[in-house]
């Protein structure tokens, strides 16, 4: 028998090189082997290894560990295994029945698997993160492959099992093992149509670096065609990011023939935001800054709908826009500058389609002039309307509103006097008809006379506002001619504006809780136009109240001339632990165009029975057509291991003649940290149904 110390000193010279530290409660030793019983701890290779029973034998190089052994390296994961062995001299271990668990509470156990360096092969094996003795899920598999330094594992001919119960069936799968930006295979998504047939999709996500990623999107549609979407996403500093994405599609000749579709759809977008794009210096610094970047080049639509889950996100309207928007401020000035480019795809050619390219603004925020009670605001904008093809137009404007502020009898009465002096220059060019320029100039008076009251009842607070103000034009200039005479073309490159006079009165009152909590708020307005062919105008009524857990809101606008509701929404909601409910109503009558009143109802219903299961249901009625516009119901479930999402719907499109019915079947299983697998199953997006 040994003691330690003598132990220690010997498995220097045994271990060459390598130190194994043994702490147990026997040991005995010769030459070339040692045997430790009773608590064993070894500290071997920079790993704290625990066992029942630890032995090495000097000749075969061979270290091995007997019952419950554990190894745990630092920021490593831990490793269980009823036998464990060493060589020594190629550092390789083999395991027999082994348990491995990860950062991210995910665990594999196999019969056997051996470890080379930082790879580990598994066979017969199943992984997990749900509870280890009857796991809700778990994937079995013949033989993975675990990179260790790469928190990375595949799987060969393996099995998806829920309770039991088969699911899925890999041939091959690859996975991260942490919940991380990982480059590797992501899930697949599935659906199918009856006009396209089963799409399939496998995204490929490729992360090289912390500030940037890839992610390549193939597809396949059975009865139409193939394609890709690559995305590419950067962050390029502490205050920007942008996204870069192409897309084509080669649709089959006799799908592209039967549907009078293009052979192909190809696009790209670029998405950029900054908060500071200006270089350095001790003038631009003063300033706020930012550039929004949001530009869409595509030959039709079907570029942006091939990237579409669902036919209720298709796109519909035929124009689809760029912009470039770039500013700088302080709390003094504002300037920006501004770009708008506009593809029409109902048209062969976008050569005569109206850009805006650039379009520049500043702005003056108020400052005092000669008075602290008179100041002004001044804002300049210049629009370059141009086209390939047709006629284009020059703009500047000039807004300079003057105002004198006053307060009177204690400050119960507020006084306010404005000048608004309006000028607008067009220079057209390229017309196809004879054509002179055009300048407007207005100006317009504006007197309001209003009060702020408020008054404290116990802890609460109840605020009032009472305002009457009076809009009178001036004059008006216009030259060489009205706007109504102009040509056509030249009136569709840009409008006037004009002020009427008017007379309008508004109440606006608040009410606040002890927390300041805003309890009830209630605004109106009314407004007349005495020289109009509609000189009432239009009553507004906005009243909302949320107290506890009920809350409701109502915007309300009535014609006095056609004595005719204009427009009404309506909201009521009830929310609790257990329960959301809410419910609105939109009404809308068009006064001008006479047209039949449209008028919508929205509900939800949100039930959450415990902490893992919610239900929910809610429906669109289209009350003027009396039909239902979409409806679903479907049911969430969340764990620590898992989730699941099902949901069955229709929706009723409406187009011009007729409307195209929808119903979709959706379900989605989310294994932590694997990532989510789900199935879209929808009916054919042509098939007509009546309304």
């Amino acid at each position: 028998m040994r003691s330690f110390f003598l132990l220690v000193l010997f498995s220097l010279l045994l271990f060459s090189k390598d130190t194994v530290e043994v702490f147990s409660g026997e040991i005995t030793s010769t030459k070339d082997h040692f045997h430790a019983t009773g608590g064993v701890i070894l500290l071997y290779d920079g790993a704290l290894l625990k066992a029942k029973e630890a032995t090495y034998d000097k000749s075969e190089s061979l270290l091995r560990l007997y019952g419950g052994v554990e190894m745990i390296r630092r920021d490593e994961n831990k490793v269980f295994s009823e036998t464990l062995e060493i060589n020594t001299t190629n550092k390789k271990i083999d395991f027999e029945k082994l348990l491995l668990t990860t950062a991210d509470n995910l665990w594999i156990d196999a019969k056997e698997a051996d470890r080379d360096k930082d790879i580990y092969k598994i066979k017969n094996s199943r992984l997990s993160s749900c509870n280890q003795k009857n796991p809700d899920w778990k994937i079995e598999f013949e033989e993975a492959v675990y990179h260790k330094d790469k928190n990375y594992m595949t799987l060969s001919d393996a099995k998806l099992s829920f309770f039991d119960t088969p699911i899925f069936y890999f041939p091959y799968l690859a996975f991260p093992t942490i919940n991380t930006r990982t480059t590797g295979l992501l899930f697949p998504s599935t659906q199918f149509s009856t006009e396209e047939g089963l799409v399939y999709q496998q995204p490929f996500f490729y992360a090289p670096t912390e500030n940037f990623d890839m992610e390549f999107n193939p597809q396949i549609r059975t009865k139409r065609g193939l394609g890709i979407h690559v995305t590419t996403r950067f962050i390029d500093s502490n205050s920007s990011q942008g996204k870069f994405k192409l897309g084509y599609f080669k649709n089959f000749d006799s799908y592209s023939n039967s549907n009078h579709f293009n052979p192909e759809h190809y696009g790209a977008e670029f998405l950029y935001r900054s908060t500071n794009f200006l270089p350095k210096s001790d003038f631009l610094d003063k300033y706020q800054q930012g550039l929004y970047t949001n530009i869409t080049y595509l030959n039709d639509l079907e570029y942006l709908n091939l990237q579409k889950d669902s036919a209720s996100s298709l796109i519909s309207t035929n124009l689809v826009e760029s912009r470039v928007n770039a500013f700088l401020y302080d709390e003094k000035d504002y300037l920006g500058i501004y770009a708008r480019y506009n593809i029409d795809t109902s048209k062969r050619s976008n050569h005569g389609t109206i850009q805006e390219i650039p379009a520049l603004q500043y702005h003056s925020f108020m400052k005092y002039l000669l008075s602290d009670k008179l100041f002004y605001t001044f804002d300049a904008r210049v629009h370059n309307y141009t086209r390939t093809k047709g006629s284009r137009a020059f703009q500047t404007e000039f807004d300079l509103p003057i105002t004198y502020y006053d307060s009177f009898f204690n400050d119960y009465l507020d006084l306010s006097l404005t000048e608004n002096l309006y000028l607008s220059d067009v220079f057209f060019s390229n017309l196809q008809q004879k054509g002179e320029d055009y300048r407007f100039y207005r100006n317009f008076h504006t007197l309001e006379i209003s009060s702020d009251l408020s008054k404290q009842y116990n802890s609460n607070v109840h605020t009032i506002h009472p305002s009457v103000v009076y809009t009178k034009p001036s004059f008006e200039r216009e030259k060489p001619f009205e706007y109504k005479d102009l040509h056509a073309e030249q009136k569709e490159l840009f409008v006037t504006q004009t002020e009427l006079e008017n007379f309008s009165l508004g109440l606006s009152q608040y009410y606040y809780d002890s927390e300041l909590d805003l309890n009830l708020f209630h605004r109106m307005g009314m407004i007349n136009y005495p020289h109009s062919d509609l000189p009432q105008g239009d009553i507004n009524n906005e009243f909302g109240y949320t107290q506890d857990n009920f809350n409701f809101y109502s915007n309300l606008f009535y014609s006095l001339d056609k004595k005719k509701l204009h427009s009404l929404t309506t909201t009521v909601g009830y929310t609790k632990s257990d329960y959301d409910i809410m419910m609105t109503h939109f009404y809308n009558y068009d006064l001008i165009l006479d047209k039949e009143a449209t008028s919508f109802l929205h509900t939800s219903l949100t039930h959450t029975f415990n902490q893992h299961n919610q239900w929910y249901a809610n429906t669109d009625l289209d009350l003027s057509n009396s039909f239902n516009h979409q409806w679903n119901i479907g049911w969430i479930h969340r764990q620590k291991c898992w989730g699941a999402k099902l949901n069955f719907g229709q929706e009723q499109i409406p187009n011009v003649d007729t409307s195209f019915k929808n119903t979709s079947l959706y379900f989605e299983i989310s294994l932590n940290p694997l990532g989510a697998i789900s199935r879209n199953i929808e009916q054919d997006f042509s098939r007509q149904g009546n309304r």
